[in-house]
Formats: structure tokens, sequence, C-alpha cells
């Protein structure tokens, strides 16, 4: 019976003869082999992703935090690059940290060892915290691009650093009670996953609407308000022209720089977090999700997705560093004395090794 059973679930089984010992001995180890090999198959692409889902967070972790962590310092050091955008750059800098050193880091550890449930809820907290003041910081950094170019003259008066740093206070201030409920919430299911549980279907439906329209589509759509309106300002300045023709161009074209990098940032968020927007709402609201999702196909889908979520937390330095003179000057002569000073090391341990050998060889 169980042979047929066999037959019947394996096609490539087919033409033996019942009656046959040979004929059902050939059967038993042909579909024994099928089995054994797919399940070899599965092992090894578990084993895969398992090192994939490890290596790749971090990876990209250590990258990040070098390369924000950098930038915070180019900011902080030098009073030329203390600008209202840079402050906004070093809040987005921060944000970024935080997501890969308490998000990705623990995360990755967590494919091979099982957290603790106030782990698990501090990492989750922090992650939709960090997500929310990276949009209401990016929102903010539109707005102030707005302010400058749309209405010049009244911005000189308002746009000064100290209202910079209050703004970015009460962006953090405002993220950590907008997902206070998370906090509370998180638990891990059944999958060992660290998720966010509610008492009922219509308070976790509301939960995860409200976290996409605050964390994804309400600051895209003010972001391109403001962008639009940037545009039709910048379009008509160039078409009615000024009499001071050179300082209007070249303050022009210094905000138009500083407009296409928040623009590129911006952008870069919009394309790295919609497919894990997406993957969050079809989760919650198609019951047969983990059916649907129980797949090799979908575990890359996934991993892609986690990985462009981390790769937007690191890839914005590398925005500053080729869409800015100010930064790109700073980074090189950063890593220009870094280098000299490798080199001063490398030198220095030279010559105490080649000293260390005269005197050897002369004692000899």
């Amino acid at each position: 019976m169980i042979i047929m059973d066999l037959a019947a679930d394996y096609p490539e089984t087919k033409g033996f003869n019942e009656s046959d010992p040979e004929s059902l001995y050939s059967l038993y180890y042909s579909s024994y082999s099928y089995i054994y090999n797919d399940t070899t198959i599965s092992s090894k692409l578990d084993d895969i992703m398992k090192v994939l889902y490890i290596t790749l967070p971090i990876l990209l972790a250590v990258i990040g935090i070098i390369g924000n962590t950098t930038v915070m310092y180019i900011i902080f050091k030098h009073r030329d690059m203390q600008t209202v955008t840079n402050y906004f750059l070093a809040n987005l800098a921060a944000t970024d940290v935080a997501m890969l050193t308490i998000c990705a880091i623990p995360s990755a550890v967590a494919i091979f060892t099982e957290i603790p449930l106030s782990v698990c809820k501090g990492i989750n907290y922090i992650m939709f915290v960090t997500v929310q003041a990276t949009c209401l910081t990016l929102t903010a950094m539109t707005i102030d691009r707005y302010n400058l170019i749309v209405h010049a003259v009244k911005s000189r008066k308002t746009r000064t650093i100290r209202k910079t740093v209050i703004t970015n206070i009460f962006i953090w201030a405002g993220s950590f009670i907008l997902q206070a409920p998370v906090a509370t919430s998180s638990t891990i299911s059944e999958y060992g996953e660290c998720i966010t549980s509610f008492a009922t279907r219509s308070g976790s439906n509301a939960f995860h609407i409200f976290n996409t329209l605050s964390m994804y589509v309400l600051p895209l759509a003010i972001i391109l308000v403001c962008y639009v309106k940037i545009l039709v300002q910048v379009w008509r300045k160039a078409i009615q022209g000024t009499e001071s023709a050179q300082a209007q161009e070249r303050s022009i074209r210094r905000k138009r720089k500083i407009t296409r990098m928040v623009f590129v940032i911006v952008l870069l968020f919009a394309i790295c977090w919609l497919p894990t927007h997406v993957f969050r709402l079809w989760k919650e609201f198609d019951t047969g999700f983990h059916m649907t999702a129980n797949n090799i196909y979908f575990d890359f889908a996934n991993l892609f997705a986690l990985c462009l979520v981390y790769a937007n937390s690191c890839v914005n330095p590398f925005v500053y560093a080729f869409k800015t003179t100010s930064f790109k000057e700073h980074f090189k002569k950063l890593f220009t004395s870094c280098c000299h000073s490798a080199q001063s090391a490398m030198g220095s341990v030279s010559t105490f090794k080649l000293s260390k050998f005269t005197r050897d060889d002369e004692s000899i």
C-alpha cells in the first residue's frame, strides 16, 4: 500500500510491475532516493538562507554604522558643516545607526538562537521608532527645502540651527509616543518571529494601517507636494531672470544641488521600504499568509526586502559623499589622514622589526 502511494505521489516511478518483487524493490529505492534528494536539497537551501540571513545584515550594519558615524563626526567636528540641512542629516544618520545597531545585528543573531521576550519587545519597539523618526526627519528636511526656495525671504528669519535641534528633539519624542503600542503588544509568534499582537483583529488591522500611513504614505505625499511646488518655483525663477545674474545663479545652483541630494535620499527611502510595507500588509490581511509564503522563493524575496531596508540605512553617507562638494572634501581629508596614520603605524612597525633584526644580527 505504501509503495502504491509512493507511485501515485511521484510520477517518475510509474511503469512498475506490482507482482514482480524486483520491480517493487526498484520502485521503493527510486522513491526513497527521490524523497531523500528532495529533502537534502531543501536542507541545503535552508542552510544557505540561514547564512545569508546573518551575514548580509551584519555586513550592511558594519558599513552603515561606519558611514553614518563618520557623517555625524564631520558635521559636529567642523563649524562650516554645522548648517540647518546638515543637522537634519545628522539626525537621519542617528536614526540609521540606531536601526543598524539595535535592530539589524540582534535580528541576524536571532536566526541561530531564541531571543527572550524582553529583547523582542525592545528590538521591535526601537525598529518602529527609528523608522518613524526617519520618515519625520525626511519630511522636515523637505519642508525646510520648500521654505528656503519658495519662501526665501521669510525663511532667513525662521531657519536657525536652534530651531532645527528643537525640531529633531520633537521628532524623536513624537516617534516614541506614536509607536508606544508596539512596546506593549510585541510578542514571539509560533513561527519564532517577533511580531505585534493585539486582542482583536480590528485593532491589529487599524494599527498596521496607521503605521503604513504614518511611516510611508503620508510622509511621501507631503514630500511630493513640496517638491512639486519647489520645481514650479525654480522654473519660474529660471524664466524670469534677475538683475544680479551671477550671484543669483550661484545661489540657485547650490540650492538645486542640495535639493537634488534630499530628493535622492527620499527616493531611496521610498524604493527600499516599499517591499517591506507590502509584505507587512499582506501578512496582516491574508489569513493564509504562512501557507502561501511557505516556500524558498518567498524566503529569498523576504531576505531581499530585509536587505533593502538595511541598505537604505547604510547608503545615505555615499549619497552625501557623491552629491555635495562640502561632504566630499571632508570625506577625502578624513580618509587621507586615516591612510597617512596607517602608513605611519606600518612604518613604525617595519622600523621596529628592522632595528630588532639588526640588533639580533649584531649579537650573532
